[in-house]
C-alpha cells in the first residue's frame, strides 16, 4: 500500500540523513562540526607544534562549491526534511532552496568535480588555518589546476577550504568579487592581503600563511598517475635548446650571470623551456640557472625554498615570476648594451645578419657579405676566408 511504501521510504532516508545531520526536539537542524583544532598558530611570531587531535581523516566532500555552516543548516527543518521524504515517496520533488543538491546536480550546475581522496589531519588543519586567517583561494570549475589544487588537500580539506567561484555560469559564483579584486588567472590565492596566482604545494602555503612550521606534507601524487620512474644517474636534464643566439640574447645572459641574477626552474617545466629557447643555445650555456625539481640534474635544494612557481627571475634581491622577454630582463637588472640585435647570428655563408645587427657594413666573409663587396684582391676564396 502507498502509506506503507511512504513510511518504508521514510525510515531509510532519515537513517541516511541521521549520518549527516542532527534534528532538534524544536525541529531546527544543525551541521555537525568536522573537527576541533586546538592549538593553531595564528602568525609566525610564536610558531608551536599541533598534534590535531581528533581530526578525522576520511572526510568526503558533499558539495565541493558550497561550505554546509552550522548557521546555514539551522534553516533545514525537520518538517522541510519531512516534507522532501514523503513528496519522494510518491514521485513528487519538493526540496527546499538551502536542501542537499540531488545527484547530478552539482555537474549539471557546473561546480567544480568532488574530490574522494581522504585527508590527513594535516591537510584538514592547513585548510582550517588559510580559512581562519582570511585566506581566499579564487578558482573556477573547468579549471584542472584548481582540481588539483583542491585534490592536495583531500575530501574533508577541499570541504574547509576558503573557495570562491569565479566563473560567469559557475555554481554560486562571485564573479563580481573576483573582478573586485582583480583575479585574473585560476588558481588565485589571497593571504595576508597579497595574490598569489598559480597551483601552490602545501609546503609553500604552510610558508605564506605562517602555519605549524614542524608540519611536513608529503609530495603530492595526482590521483591515477602512474608512478613516477626512477630519474637516471645525476638526475633529468631540461630538453636541449634549438634555436640560435643573438649577440644581445648572449651579452644579456652574460650580464645576468655577472650581476649575480638567478634564473629558478625544472626541467619538465613548459615556460622554462619556453625562456631558454628565448636566449638560444649559446646565450642558455650562460645563463645563472637552478634547477629547482628534487629529481633534476644539480638540485638546487635550499635555495629554491623560496620559490613558488616556474620560472622565476632574481634580479637584485627581488623575484619576478613567469614568463620574461629580453627586453624585460634588461629592464630589470639595468643591462643596456650599444645595440639591440633582432636576427639571430647566422651560419657561415647565410644571410648578411650580422652586418645587419651591427650596422657596420663591409664585414664580409662567412657572415653573408657577397664577393662584390669585399675590398680583398684575392676575390671571393679570400674574402671567406676573412
Amino acid at each position: 500500500p502507498p502509506l506503507a511504501m511512504a513510511r518504508a521510504a521514510l525510515r531509510a532516508t532519515l537513517v541516511v540523513v541521521a549520518g549527516v545531520v542532527c534534528l532538534s526536539s524544536t525541529g531546527a537542524a544543525f551541521m555537525l562540526p568536522t573537527s576541533t583544532l586546538p592549538g593553531l598558530p595564528r602568525g609566525c611570531a610564536r610558531p608551536q607544534s599541533t598534534k590535531f587531535p581528533g581530526v578525522k581523516t576520511a572526510l568526503q566532500d558533499p558539495n565541493p562549491s558550497q561550505n554546509y555552516t552550522s548557521a546555514g543548516a539551522a534553516q533545514l527543518t525537520r518538517a522541510d526534511i519531512l516534507r522532501s521524504v514523503a513528496a519522494l515517496a510518491i514521485g513528487v520533488v519538493a526540496t527546499p532552496a538551502n536542501a542537499f543538491p540531488p545527484p547530478g546536480f552539482l555537474a549539471a550546475n557546473n561546480a567544480p568535480p568532488s574530490i574522494k581522496e581522504a585527508s590527513t589531519a594535516e591537510q584538514i588543519a592547513l585548510a582550517e588555518h588559510l580559512k581562519a586567517k582570511g585566506a581566499v583561494f579564487y578558482g573556477a570549475y573547468w579549471c584542472p589546476y584548481c582540481t588539483l589544487q583542491r585534490q592536495m588537500f583531500g575530501a574533508g580539506g577541499a570541504a574547509a577550504l576558503p573557495y570562491v567561484e569565479c566563473a560567469d555560469d559557475g555554481f554560486q559564483s562571485e564573479t563580481g568579487l573576483c573582478r573586485t579584486k582583480s583575479v585574473t588567472s585560476y588558481p588565485t590565492w589571497q593571504i595576508d592581503g597579497k595574490y598569489y596566482a598559480g597551483l601552490k604545494p602545501l609546503s609553500a602555503l604552510q610558508a605564506l600563511s605562517c602555519f605549524d612550521p614542524s608540519v611536513k606534507f608529503a609530495q603530492f601524487v595526482p590521483p591515477g598517475a602512474p608512478p613516477r620512474p626512477k630519474p637516471p644517474p645525476g638526475g633529468y636534464t631540461p630538453p636541449a635548446v634549438d634555436t640560435a643566439s643573438t649577440p644581445f640574447a648572449t651579452a644579456l645572459a652574460q650580464h645576468l650571470k655577472a650581476t649575480g641574477a638567478q634564473f629558478y626552474g625544472a626541467y619538465w617545466c613548459k615556460y622554462c623551456n619556453k625562456q631558454r629557447q628565448l636566449f638560444g643555445a649559446a646565450a642558455t650555456a650562460q645563463l645563472p640557472y637552478v634547477e629547482c625539481a628534487e629529481d633534476g640534474a644539480a638540485f638546487g635544494g635550499s635555495r629554491c625554498e623560496a620559490v613558488t612557481g616556474y620560472p622565476t627571475w632574481e634580479i637584485g634581491g627581488k623575484f619576478f615570476g613567469g614568463y620574461q622577454s629580453l627586453e624585460a630582463l634588461a629592464q630589470l637588472s639595468g643591462f643596456t648594451p650599444d645595440a639591440k640585435p633582432a636576427v639571430p647570428v647566422a651560419a657561415a655563408g647565410g644571410a648578411g645578419s650580422l652586418e645587419q645587427e651591427l650596422g657596420v657594413k663591409g664585414l664580409g666573409g662567412p657572415v653573408g657579405k657577397k664577393d662584390e663587396d669585399c675590398t680583398l684582391t684575392n676575390g671571393k676564396e679570400e674574402c671567406i676566408k676573412k
